[in-house]
Order: structure tokens, then C-alpha cells, then sequence
């Protein structure tokens, strides 16, 4: 993580609680609401924001382990010094969209100009949890689709794919559909996930666990439907490691599990450059962290709808409130990242709060 090149005054991390307007669940992860770390990094009159947030059953991390990371970040950036190349990916994402948002104000110019995107009009999908079968599954599809929302993406797990699956298949029939396993199926497990060839799915996201690499490899190899990399891909190295296989992946390159806004930049030079389509998700961010992850989808290489929808989507309150147009996020026009925090709503959901160095 390099220097930022300009002076560090004041870090302060908030830990907040924000609602969930309903139980999120998928193949390994259950919230009711979003736990998260907010870093505001102050430097002179200016004012960066990053978020940095775990997801429990997800992420490696916790949020215990991400608060210390942050706090010995913060320390060296106030120090003068650079953040925390060892830090966890979801620290080095907070901690270096905090400073490109900061770059962004004092050199003029919008965060998602900086890392070379360039078109603003991102088109959005829509994930779909574990838990809505039969009729309701058919409800909340219908009511996606009617939204505008390019994509729906369906959870899944073993015994609850093939069927649920087939069902959307013949709700949409024209719909651009995909389902994510979380890495929840074992070998033995994998007959579901074989029979969605017919369905013609855009992709199967993450069948097995992430380091099964070779399991993944053969399983792509006998498919016709792509196999999309999500957790599988947690740096540049695992990203060169598929490139190198040969097979004709899809990378959902999200910047909060890669380590920030620059390496997810990188990666999609390197897929795009393979030929590899890439997209980009949140891992159900706050619009704080949203506007990172949206600077990301404006890259060229961005090929697919991503998955970072409207703030309504999954909270009645958000920090910073992002709203979709006819299945578009639109990348602000304006310096840094381009959000606005609600200040009064940040405090209201704040847990604790600390500052390192001062300014605040």
C-alpha cells in the first residue's frame, strides 16, 4: 500500500450495526443485520471514507481481527507512514478506498476516473437467498424482473438447486440467470450442479470450496455452463494461477475480498486481457462501500451486470443512498468517491467510536 502523498491528520473508526429490511441468507453465511467498521481518514479539510466489512461464514476475517488491522493502520498513516500491506483484504479495501476518495477531492477528479474506468452506467443484477421456494421464489423473481434488474442470481445448495433452479428457469424464460453455491457442494454432492447445463445459465458460481482447485478445473472442464470464480480468487496470484489454466472461467472480482480498488484493477486488466468476462459484487456493503465497488464496474474489462444494487434493496436506512434507474447505478460525476454520508444516520447506528491522531 503506497504512501497516499499527503499528510494523515485523523483516522476515526466507527463500528456500526445497520438493519437488514429482511434476513439475508446463502450456502454459508446468515445476517439480520451488517456489521461494519466505518474509516473517516482526515487530511487538512478534506475527508476520505472506506468501509471494511466481514462477512461471518464468508470472510476469513472477523471483525475483531479487522479492527486491530485498522487501528495499526491508522497509527502509521497518522505516523506519516503507509498502511498495511499484511492487513486483510477487507482492511486494505476500507483503508485504500478511504485514501481515493481522499485523492479524489484534492486532485478533482472521481475515484472511478482515477483507476481508469470508463463508462459510469453500471446495469445491476439481483441476488436471490437460500430460502424462497414454490410460490414465493416465483413472487420475488417477478417482482426483480419488474424492477429492471439485468440479472437474477439464485443461492443454492445441495438439495436445493436442480428443482428451485428449473423453476426460475421456467418463470423467466428470457431472463440472463445464474446461481452461486458458496462453495457448498462436495464432490459426491456436484449431480445438481451437472444437470443445470440445460438451463442455459450465464454461470455457476463457486461449486466447491475455494482452494479446491483441481475439483473446480475438471468440473468447468465438463460443462458447457462457465464456472464463475468468487472465493476462489483472493489476490492477484489466484488470479493469474485460473488464467494460466486455460479454461473458459468468468471472475467475479469483488475489491472488499481482492484488497481494495487498485488489485481488483489489476485483475481485470490481467482476465480481460485472457479473454476471461468479469464482473464485480458487494458483500452487502453500505453505500459507503458501495461507491468503491461501483468504481471498480466501471472498468473496461467489466463485462457482466453487476451485483450492487439500489441501498433499498437491502436496508431502509443507508449511509450514503444510492438509487437505480431502469437497471442502472450511474457512477457520481463528482470528486473522490462522490457520496454524501448521513451523518445523522451513521450515529444513530454507531456501536463505539474512536479517533487516532486529531482532527475530528
Amino acid at each position: 500500500m503506497a504512501h497516499p502523498g499527503f499528510p494523515i491528520d485523523a483516522v476515526e473508526i466507527r463500528e456500526v450495526r445497520l438493519p437488514l429490511r429482511r434476513p439475508y441468507r446463502s450456502g454459508t453465511s446468515s445476517l439480520d443485520d451488517r456489521h461494519l467498521l466505518v474509516l473517516a481518514v482526515r487530511s487538512g479539510d478534506s475527508l476520505g471514507w472506506g468501509e471494511c466489512g466481514p462477512v461471518p461464514g464468508y470472510s476469513v476475517e472477523t471483525i475483531e481481527d479487522c479492527r486491530t488491522a485498522l487501528r495499526d493502520s491508522a497509527r502509521r498513516l497518522t505516523a506519516g507512514g503507509t498502511g498495511d500491506e499484511t492487513a486483510p483484504a477487507c482492511v486494505r479495501f476500507a483503508v485504500g478506498s478511504a485514501l481515493a476518495d481522499l485523492r479524489g477531492h484534492r486532485d478533482d477528479v472521481p475515484c472511478w476516473r482515477m483507476i481508469g474506468g470508463t463508462d459510469p452506467a453500471v446495469a445491476v443484477g439481483a441476488v436471490i437467498g437460500i430460502d424462497p421456494d414454490g410460490d414465493d421464489l416465483v413472487a420475488v423473481a417477478a417482482a426483480l424482473a419488474a424492477e429492471g434488474y439485468r440479472r437474477i442470481k439464485l443461492k443454492v445448495t445441495p438439495g436445493r438447486c436442480w428443482e428451485r433452479t428449473r423453476l426460475l428457469r421456467n418463470t423467466l424464460p428470457d431472463m440472463d440467470l445464474a446461481v452461486d453455491a458458496n462453495g457448498s457442494f462436495l464432490p459426491d454432492e456436484d449431480a445438481e450442479l451437472r444437470r443445470l447445463d440445460g438451463l442455459d445459465l450465464r454461470f455457476i458460481e463457486q461449486p466447491y470450496p475455494a482452494r479446491s482447485g483441481r475439483l473446480t478445473a475438471e468440473l468447468a472442464a465438463d460443462l458447457e455452463t462457465p464456472v464463475c470464480l468468487d472465493e476462489s480468487i483472493a489476490d492477484l496470484r489466484d488470479a493469474a494461477v485460473a488464467v494460466d489454466g486455460g479454461l473458459r472461467w468468468v471472475f467475479n472480482v469483488k475489491p472488499g475480498r481482492v484488497g481494495g480498488i487498485e488489485t481488483a484493477a489489476l485483475i481485470t486488466a490481467m482476465a480481460a486481457a485472457a479473454g476471461i468476462p468479469v464482473w464485480t459484487g458487494g458483500m452487502l456493503e453500505s453505500g459507503i462501500g458501495k461507491a468503491a465497488a461501483l468504481a471498480v464496474a466501471t472498468l473496461r474489462g467489466m463485462t457482466m451486470a453487476a451485483e450492487l444494487g439500489p441501498s433499498s434493496r437491502h436496508f431502509e436506512t443507508d449511509l450514503t443512498t444510492w438509487r437505480m434507474e431502469n437497471g442502472i447505478l450511474r457512477a457520481p460525476d463528482r470528486p473522490g468517491l462522490g457520496i454524501e454520508v448521513d451523518m445523522e444516520v451513521l450515529h444513530r447506528f454507531t456501536i463505539t467510536a474512536e479517533t487516532i491522531g486529531e482532527g475530528f
